[in-house]
This record gives C-alpha cells, structure tokens and sequence, in this order.
C-alpha cells in the first residue's frame, strides 16, 4: 500500500494563473476518470473511491480510503482493457485495510460520476522533502450536471508531513488559498445525488485503540481539526448557522485536548494564540444567530437583530475564507504531526483516568462555593463542564461503553442547562445594544429562574456519580 499525504487548496481563476506562473508550472495533460460504487454506495460509506483514469492513452485503476484527516491509503495497477479488472489490485491488502471485499461488490459495481480536467504540475525539491504541486482546472459531470473543478494540490513524494504543511503555508496568503478537506470523489457524489453542500459535520468517534498517549492526542487534534475545516464551506456558502456551531465546538474540543493532555506539555504557545484569534468574530456571529432564531417573529428587535446578524456573518465568512484561518488549520496540523512531546510511562487507559480525574476535580472545587444567579460564575462553570464532557468523549474508547454513557448523558445535561444560561445573559446583552424590550427581559427572566433550579438539582445528582475512570477493568 502506497500512503498518499497530500493537500487541495481551493481558489480563484487569477490565483490560478499568478500560481501557475510564479511555481513555472509544466505543459498541460488531460485526465478522464470514472468513479465506481454499488447502487446503495457502500464504498462511499466506507470512505473508499474506486476510480478508472485514462491518461493519454493509457488506463489505469485505483483505490483510495482514507486513514485520516491529511492521509489515505491507495493502491493502484493497469487496466489494459479499459476497464475495471480488479484482479490485478491486491484485494486482501485492501480489505483488510478498508474494510470493503471489492471482489464480492464487483458484480454490483457501476458508474457514478466521471471528472475531466486539466493538470499543469511541477515537481519541488527541497532537500530533504519532495513536493509535487498540480494546478486542476475542468468538470465533475454527474448526467446533465456540472460543477467545475479550480483547485491546487500539493503531494507529498518524499520527506516528513511537516515539510509538505510548512511549504503550504507559505502560499496562503499570498495566493488567497482556501483549505478544502473535501476530495473529487466526494464532490463528485454530492453531484450524482444533486446534494447542494455537504451536511454539517459533527464530531466523529477517533480510534486511538492500542495508541500511546502522544499518538492518541495526534489523532485527536487531527480529527478536531478536520471537523472544522469541513465545516468552514458550509459557513461560506449558506445561512445554515448549524456549520458555524459544529466549527466552533471542533475549536472548543481542540481547547479540551489540550487541557487534558497537559500532562505531555505539548508546546502550544504557537497554537494558542491562533485559536484565541479566531474567537471573538466566530462568536459573535454565533451569539446573533442564536439571539435571532430566539425572537418572536413580531418582535420589535427583530428587523434590527438580522441586521446586526448579516453583519455578523460577514464577518465570520472574511475570517473564514482569509489567510488567517487557513494558516490556523495548517499550523494545527503541523503542530499535531510533530507530536514532540513528553511520552508518560503510563498507557493510555491509565493516562486518561488520572486527566479526567484532575478535570473532574477543578469542576467540583469550582462548583464548591459558585451562586448560582451568577452569570459569571455559571459561565466559568461552563467552561470546566464542556473541557470535561468533550475529554470525556474524547478518551471514552478506554473504559467500559455501559460505564461511559450514564456519565455523558449526565454531563450533556448539564452542558445543555449550562448553555442555555448563558445564551441568556447574551440576549440581554445584545438586547441592551438594541435599545432592549421589556417583553423580552420578562421571558429572560422567568427562563432563568427556572433553569437555576434544575440547574442546582442536575448538578447535586452530577456530583454524587461515580466517575467511570476510576473502575477500568
């Protein structure tokens, strides 16, 4: 199995023709590709593409699934007859590898999608790493519909992942690029099925299974970080405030992995600032969406709060398609690939136990003497419950599934009364910038006393749980 490291970068029609010229990028070639899958699309389902590319004269057949965020696995043979002929691929590797018996799919397999494009390339030497870039202009064509093709990638031939991120990064803001986790492939489905954007990602289960505590952090920040680098298109491209949630919770999960791998002393001074960067505008485009959507239609702020509202959003999206958040999720991954930090004695399983014990432990002192109609201080509280849940999440494949869930659902709860509190004491701030609304500060209120009270019960019944770390077996 070939390991294939690479990134896509999407851009404009001149940043194409100002990159072409400044990497002397060569002749065109033109490539043809068809892409397979079963009518109920199993290989899509297990993040496999199975395509047929003719290049000039000559076809050939490969399979791809992914291994993470920034890595696949590929495999690759001729295909003489213009064909599939799946024989000639080493279909045990590949299910052992993906899960997906292609020889037992093959009766089933048929066309899905083709693309044509045209490819200018160039290969970089850098001494000790080896960067193929290719500049892809052309067409998915699913039946009748189109959708073009204007990207960069950047592939890794030789040397470590973090040559490859770094010389990337050196082309963001110069060249405008935007990040696109997304593949050919995957767009090219979206198009079969006429599927305008790809859904809001939510956070996917990580296997760190039989990892080492550095190598399970790796994993997880790349997970975090793929999660909001698949979301930023949908904030791009919609009014759906659902892909600027998910993106922030993937950036509030990044904050907890550091808080509960601290004890490795992953050097973040780099990070940290970056992430805090992104903050302010982010949220406050997230405090209106949620303000917006909480006002009765005949509200007297509404009108005003849509305003504020596209505004806000504005703002998220010049964030979000600017060199400063790319080169975030670029530092991010480079920052994960280098995992040079202080590998415990402990495994993994132990590792975790003794972090959410320290995270349970600053929750319950903070909790000790907290009022309750503090906002305040219920919001430090939050800060500690969300830092606990997402590590709790995070960390759950090392401890008993019937342990972990009572415990999760317990602290959702309190996630959610939490939030909800503090989605309160913005929407008085908010409507104190619009002049406020008498109406609205009476359905505030009556709220908050309400969920004070099962606040302080959820939380008496949190503290009384046994935490599931303390009985691994």
């Amino acid at each position: 199995m070939a390991l294939e490291r690479e990134l896509k970068f999407r851009l404009s029609a001149r940043a194409a023709s100002e990159i072409a010229r400044a990497l002397a990028l060569g002749a065109a070639e033109r490539f043809v590709s068809i892409y397979f899958d079963t009518p109920d699309q199993a290989l899509r389902r297990a993040r496999v593409a199975l395509r047929l590319r003719r290049a000039g004269r000559r076809w050939r057949q490969t399979v791809k699934c992914d291994l993470s965020p920034l890595a696949r696995g590929e495999w690759e043979s001729e295909a003489p007859g213009e064909r599939l002929d799946l024989a000639r691929l080493p279909l045990a590797e590949i299910r052992e590898t993906s899960g997906i018996d292609l020889a037992a799919l093959a009766a089933r397999l048929a066309p899905q999608f083709e693309t044509r494009f045209a490819r200018r390339s160039v290969e970089l030497d850098f001494g000790d790493a080896t960067i193929e870039a290719a500049l892809d202009r052309g067409a998915l064509i699913a039946g009748r519909r189109r959708a073009p093709i204007l990207e960069l990638e950047l592939e890794l031939k030789s040397g470590e992942p973090c040559a490859l991120l770094g010389y990337a990064r050196s082309l963001v803001e110069p060249f405008a690029l935007r990040l696109a986790l997304e593949s050919k492939a995957e767009r090219g489905y979206r198009l079969a099925k006429n599927e305008p954007s790809a859904p809001p990602r939510k956070w996917q289960p990580v296997d760190i299974a039989g990892a080492t505590p550095s190598e399970a952090l790796t994993r997880l920040v790349s997970a975090a970080l793929a999660q909001a680098g698949a979301n930023a298109p949908g904030v791009l491209a919609s009014d759906n405030g659902e892909y600027l949630h998910q993106l922030r919770v993937a950036l509030r999960r990044l904050r907890a992995l550091m808080a509960a791998f601290r004890a490795l002393e992953p050097k973040a001074k780099g990070l940290k600032p970056r992430l805090r960067a992104l903050s302010p505008t982010l949220g406050t485009a997230r405090d209106w969406d949620v303000f917006v959507a909480s006002l009765p239609k005949r509200s007297a702020l509404l009108a005003t709060a849509r305003r504020r509202q596209s505004k806000a959003r504005v703002a998220a999206r010049a964030l979000l398609a600017g060199p400063l958040f790319n080169d975030f999720l670029l530092y991010a991954f480079q920052w994960a690939e280098r995992a040079r930090w202080q590998s415990p004695a402990l495994p993994l399983g132990e590792f975790a136990a003794e972090a959410l014990e320290r995270l349970h432990g600053k929750a319950l002192k903070l909790a000790e003497r907290i009022d309750w109609r503090s906002p305040p201080e219920r919001h430090a509280l939050r800060i500690r419950v969300k830092r606990l849940r997402y590590a709790c999440d995070s960390l759950s494949p090392c401890f008993l599934a019937a342990a972990v869930e009572p415990n999760l659902a317990a602290l959702e709860a309190l996630q959610e009364d939490l939030g909800e509190l503090n989605d309160i004491a913005v929407a008085r701030r908010l409507a104190a910038e619009l002049d406020g609304d008498a109406g609205l500060a009476r359905r505030l209120g009556g709220r908050e006393r309400r969920l004070i009270g099962r606040l302080s019960r959820d939380w008496a019944a949190f503290a009384e749980r046994w935490p599931f770390w303390r009985s691994r077996s």
